[in-house]
C-alpha cells in the first residue's frame, strides 16, 4: 500500500515536469514591443549612417533610442505606483531594459559603430524635459515616466561597458551600472551577471540580411526577475497545492484500505488463530459477533440524521451509505463463514474433538488431514440425566416434547457449565 502509494506521487509530479515541456509557449502569439523597438531603433540607425552629416537623421535616431529606453524604463517599473494614478507604464510588466549596445565579431568594427551610436547630453535632457512636461498636464494612456539624473547623465556619456561573450564583442551602456539608495542595490555592468532566466536579449531582426546579422547588431537586454520570482513563488504554490491533495488523496486512499482490506483480513487472522488455539472458542466467537450485531442494528434503527447531517454526508459521498452498509463484502461473507465453520466444528467434534481440530489447524506446512490424534488420559466424574416417563410424555405432548426436552436441556446443560463440566451427549429413545 505504501509503494503505491509513492508511485502514484512520484507519477503526478513527473506530469507536472512534463506538462510544461508539452506546452505552447503563449509569448510567440504576438510580437513584442522590445522587438518592434529594436528594429525602429536599427531602421534610424542605418539610415542615419547612409547619411552621418545630417542633425534631422540623428536627432530622428537619439530619440528613437530614448523612447524605447523609457517605454521599457527600469526605474519606472521599481516605482510603488505609475506616475499617473489612472494611466499605464513600465510597471506593469515584469520585464524592464537595463543594458543596451551593439554586439560584433570584429572589435574594429564594434568600435566605429559604438562611436556613431552614443547619445548626445542635450538629446537627452531635452527628451527627459519632455517627459516631464507630459506628467505635468494631462497624462497620456500610456506615460514614460521620469528618468533619475544620474542615468540621465550615462546615457548622454560614453558607451563603456565592455562585455565579451563566445566569439563576440559586447559594447554598451548599463543603467545598472551604479548604486542608487532604495532603487539599485545589485550592480550589473554586463548582462552575463544574471542568470540566463533572468535576462532576455531582443535584437533588430527587420531588414537584415542573415551575413550582416551574423556580423554586428543591436541588442537590448531586459531585466526578467520580477517574473522569475513570481513564476518561482506560483510553482511552488502549486507544488504545496499538488503535494497536500496528494497527501489528502493517500490518507483516505489508505483509511479506505484499512477499512475495507487490511481491518477484515486482520479480523479473519485473529478469528483464525483463535479457533487454532481453542476450537471450542468458536461458539463463544459466533456468540460475541451475534451480539456485536443486533447491537449495531438497534443503533441504526435509533439515529436519526438531522438535515445538515444528511447534507453534508451527501458532499462527502457518504449520502448512500446505509444503503451501500446493505451490500455485504466478499471480506465480510469470508468473516462469517469462517466463525460458522468453526462453530460447525465445535458442535460436530465437541470438546473430546477439540484436540483433533486444533492439531490439525496448527499444521500449516501442510494441507493433510489426521484424525488419528493420540489421546490422553482424563480422570472425570461421570453423570446421567434421565427424563422419567418420556414415553407418557411424548404421547401426552406430542409436537410439544422437542420444546419440553430442550427446557430441561438448557436447564441441565447450564448447570454443567457453571461448574465447569461438560455435556457430551443428549440420548433419546
Amino acid at each position: 500500500l505504501d509503494l503505491t502509494t509513492r508511485r502514484v506521487i512520484c507519477l503526478v509530479l513527473v506530469m507536472m515536469l512534463v506538462q510544461k515541456a508539452l506546452r505552447v509557449d503563449q509569448s510567440i502569439q504576438f510580437p513584442k514591443s522590445a522587438s518592434y523597438g529594436a528594429d525602429m531603433v536599427y531602421e534610424a540607425f542605418t539610415k542615419m549612417e547612409a547619411n552621418p552629416a545630417s542633425t534631422v537623421l540623428r536627432e530622428k535616431y537619439e530619440r528613437m533610442v530614448l523612447k524605447f529606453v523609457y517605454y521599457h524604463s527600469w526605474f519606472t517599473a521599481q516605482q510603488q505606483n505609475c506616475p499617473s494614478a489612472d494611466d499605464m507604464c513600465s510597471k506593469d510588466y515584469s520585464s524592464a531594459v537595463f543594458w543596451m549596445g551593439i554586439i560584433a565579431k570584429n572589435q574594429t568594427q564594434l568600435e566605429e559603430k559604438i562611436k556613431l551610436a552614443q547619445l548626445s547630453p542635450s538629446t537627452v535632457a531635452a527628451f527627459e524635459q519632455e517627459v516631464a512636461s507630459t506628467l505635468e498636464g494631462t497624462p497620456y494612456m500610456y506615460n514614460l515616466g521620469p528618468m533619475p539624473s544620474r542615468v540621465q547623465a550615462r546615457l548622454g556619456a560614453d558607451w563603456d561597458a565592455r562585455c565579451k561573450s563566445g566569439e563576440y564583442y559586447r559594447r554598451g551602456l548599463s543603467m545598472l551600472a551604479e548604486s542608487l539608495n532604495g532603487t539599485v542595490d545589485y550592480l550589473v555592468d554586463c548582462p552575463d551577471q544574471l542568470r540566463r532566466s533572468e535576462r532576455k536579449p531582443y535584437t533588430a531582426r527587420l531588414h537584415i540580411k542573415p551575413a550582416q546579422f551574423d556580423a554586428w547588431r543591436f541588442i537590448f537586454y531586459f531585466d526578467t526577475r520580477p517574473y522569475v520570482q513570481e513564476e518561482a513563488l506560483f510553482s511552488l504554490l502549486t507544488v504545496s497545492f499538488v503535494c497536500v491533495m496528494l497527501l489528502g488523496a493517500s490518507v483516505l486512499f489508505s483509511q479506505d484500505a484499512n477499512r475495507l482490506v487490511l481491518g477484515p483480513v486482520e479480523n479473519m487472522v485473529a478469528k483464525v488463530e483463535t479457533i487454532r488455539d481453542n476450537p471450542i472458542m468458536a461458539m463463544k466467537v459466533a456468540d460475541d459477533e451475534f451480539k456485536l450485531e443486533e447491537f449495531q442494528k438497534a443503533k441504526a434503527r435509533s439515529q436519526e440524521k438531522h438535515f445538515w447531517h444528511r447534507a453534508i454526508d451527501i458532499l462527502t459521498c457518504h449520502g448512500n451509505k446505509n444503503e451501500a452498509s446493505k451490500e455485504i463484502m466478499e471480506t465480510v461473507v469470508l468473516e462469517k463463514t469462517i466463525i460458522k465453520l468453526g462453530s460447525l466444528l465445535a458442535l460436530g467434534f465437541g470438546k473430546a474433538g477439540a484436540k483433533i481440530i486444533a492439531h490439525n489447524m496448527k499444521g500449516s506446512d501442510s494441507a493433510a488431514i489426521n484424525a488419528m490424534v493420540e489421546g490422553t488420559r482424563v480422570d472425570c466424574v461421570i453423570g446421567s440425566a434421565r427424563i422419567k416417563d418420556f414415553t407418557v410424555a411424548t404421547e401426552v405432548l406430542q409436537a410439544n416434547v422437542m420444546t419440553f426436552v430442550n427446557q430441561i436441556a438448557e436447564i441441565v446443560h447450564g448447570v454443567v457449565d457453571e461448574f465447569h463440566g461438560y455435556s457430551s451427549r443428549n440420548g433419546g429413545d
